[in-house]
């Protein structure tokens, strides 16, 4: 009977050692796929092959690590920056882009804004951004949005805009920070906004987090620090497209070796990492989800039918989120 016991207790203790003995998954909210081998494989074992100085990857924001429908966070913040403005001056309604700003803060996917707010003649969506806080202090501005993105609640689901972030990005993130990969924010969003809501939910600092520069005016005040009022303007280039890619340049000096994004407005910085003379490797995030997430192209503005041409022809990686993520949402500490 002891000796059966013992042999019972033995096979357990194996199994136990076994089991810890076994490498942690570390991208447990990756399905089992092709595409997550590819990743682990690139991330574990080729990145070995590349100096630690030159081990730079770069993400898009919306889209890519956040969710960006029916507004992305830059705009959910500016709609109700204008929203603000006409509780105090009820006159500015007669302007199209506060018409359409209150409309959105009734109804975030009203297609009567989002599909008119880029017409021939006007712009309304970059009017409404850059008049929202016109005048504004920089540093106020981040505080804003932060506020707003960490209490303010997104359509369709019960959340704040602020933990609309992919868990299975987030994980991806720290998996090549773990195996020291210096990694970039390179988002089309004002600065600001990534400056807002990225340190405290990535663990990223500032010169990590590459938005679209917003033009601002220095004030040197002579008993506190200086400050940067936010002007109706930008600093050339947009971060979309090759504007992504000569401020990656301009910001680093170096050429990264990874890149991932979800439109054909981040192809630029695919281009740019499929040039590395060391291993390279180049993702879209495609959302294909409309019930855990949504469902669209990955192009914004003029349609780009042939998108996937240009990742098979470049040997980029579709990932599709409904095959891809087992889970869609970053976990809640």
């Amino acid at each position: 009977m002891r000796t059966n016991k013992m042999r019972t207790l033995g096979v357990a203790l194996s199994t136990i050692f076994l089991l810890a003995c076994q490498p942690k998954d570390p991208l447990p909210s990756w399905n089992q796929t092709e595409i997550k081998k590819t990743l682990i494989e690139y991330i574990s074992n080729q990145a070995a092959q590349i100096p630690e100085e030159d081990r730079i990857a770069v993400f898009d924001m919306d889209g890519t690590i956040s969710c960006e429908t029916p507004l992305w966070f830059e705009m959910a913040v500016a709609v109700q920056g204008m929203n603000d403005q006409l509780a105090k001056d009820p006159s500015l309604e007669q302007f199209t882009e506060y018409q359409y700003a209150k409309k959105l803060s009734i109804n975030p996917a009203d297609t009567t804004v989002l599909n008119h707010w880029v017409v021939e003649d006007a712009n309304y969506l970059d009017s409404i951004i850059m008049k929202a806080f016109d005048q504004m202090d920089h540093e106020k501005y981040i505080q804003y949005a932060r506020d707003y993105l960490t209490t303010a609640k997104a359509p369709k689901y019960d959340m704040p805009y602020g933990e609309m972030f992919y868990q299975p990005m987030l994980e991806l993130i720290e998996f090549m920070k773990q195996n020291r990969f210096q990694i970039y924010i390179v988002s089309g969003s004002m600065q600001g906004v990534i400056w807002s809501i990225c340190p405290q939910t990535i663990g990223f600092d500032r010169q990590h987090l590459i938005g679209t520069t917003q033009a601002l005016s220095p004030i040197y005040p002579k008993d506190k620090e200086a400050s940067f009022i936010i002007q109706k303007s930008i600093y050339q280039p947009k971060n979309d497209g090759d504007g992504k890619t000569r401020n990656i340049y301009n910001r680093l000096g170096k050429i990264p070796v990874m890149a991932v994004g979800n439109t054909t407005g981040d192809f630029g910085m695919f281009h740019l990492v499929s040039t590395s003379k060391y291993p390279h490797l180049a993702m879209m995030i495609n959302h294909d989800d409309a019930q855990r997430e949504y469902d669209y192209e990955p192009y914004h503005g003029t349609a780009v039918p042939n998108w996937q041409d240009s990742l098979r022809i470049n040997k980029w990686i579709q990932a599709d989120m409904s095959k891809e993520f087992n889970t869609v949402w970053m976990n809640k500490k």
